[in-house]
């Protein structure tokens, strides 16, 4: 039998037994690339056609007014979501002051017994403009945040300071305003009292005490321990009359006369001193240790 033997010379090696089945194809060299098949070339995105679909100005303007349309929606769905928990037009007029009410209202903190006109300070949802015993919310943040600031330079004349006081003297100042908050309202809920003093009036009346713990760091600063003493009798005995003087009219509104507490109830009675001597208990607790600690370290023979 007779086998036919077919040389194909293309790399000098003979080739057996010739596959005529397939087709041929062309050898595929480094410059050629693949062909992509139909179905591949329709898969990819044409990006040229989303860009001049972009620089339409048609389609640029009704992108633009979508936009502006979703976000006045959105932000009207969370004014009104929000003002259900938080009520920020009542929010508002606590903040409503002027320099002239700020000034006369901390004289009035500061020296309370010389205040001869105490009266209810504005149940009817006045502003604080409007009457000096209305509550405010501007001057209990603004000494919240010098509060902070005074017992960083007491701790710093103590050779005490390190930048992470600053936020451990925030964080625990608030956290004692928030648990006297809520022992106030579970005081008000445990002997049955309901009062026309709101939450952020109590929040108010609860700040001013801030007023004086500024007052005692600054006598500390300057007159040590026995400067701070002075100042937190003063001040503890200033807060726990005023706050006496104008809670009276709210917390005792069934007595009349001047003498409001004699004749008021006993769980009223009870309430309103808790809320006023409740006051120097944390004013000591968040002020006495501007007083404590070592004193800075002198370098002998080295100019500082």
């Amino acid at each position: 039998m007779d086998f036919n033997v077919h040389q194909r010379h293309s790399g000098g090696e003979p080739t057996l037994f010739e596959d005529t089945s397939a087709p041929q194809q062309a050898p595929r060299t480094a410059a050629s690339p693949p062909q992509m098949q139909p179905q591949q070339q329709q898969q990819q995105p044409n990006f040229e056609q989303y860009g001049q679909y972009m620089r339409d100005p048609m389609v640029a303007n009704m992108a633009m007014q979508y936009g502006s349309s979703l976000a006045t929606s959105g932000k009207a769905y969370v004014e009104q979501n929000l003002d259900r928990y938080i009520p920020i037009s009542r929010v508002k007029f606590y903040f409503a002051v002027t320099t002239d009410y700020v000034l006369h209202k901390v004289l009035l903190l500061v020296f309370p017994f010389f205040n001869k006109e105490w009266g209810a300070y504005g149940s009817n949802g006045s502003e604080p403009t409007r009457h000096l015993n209305s509550p405010d919310l501007y001057i209990p943040l603004m000494a919240f945040a010098t509060y902070v600031v005074a017992v960083a330079v007491a701790l710093g004349n103590q050779g005490k300071f390190t930048p992470e006081l600053l936020g451990m003297t925030a964080t625990t100042a608030f956290v004692w305003f928030l648990i006297e908050i809520g022992i106030v309202q579970l005081a008000m809920y445990l002997i049955s009292v309901s009062t026309e003093i709101r939450i952020f009036d109590l929040a108010s009346f609860s700040g001013y005490k801030y007023v004086h713990m500024i007052l005692c760091v600054i006598m500390a600063i300057f007159l040590g321990s026995m400067g701070y003493y002075i100042a937190f009798i003063y001040s503890s005995a200033a807060i726990v009359y005023f706050l006496i003087c104008t809670l009276r009219y709210i917390i005792l509104p069934e007595a009349s006369g001047a003498d409001r507490i004699a004749h008021g109830s006993k769980r009223r009675n009870n309430l309103l001193l808790l809320i006023a001597f409740i006051q120097p208990l944390l004013m000591f607790w968040l002020t006495y240790h501007v007083t404590y600690g070592p004193e800075p370290e002198v370098i002998k023979g080295k100019k500082l």
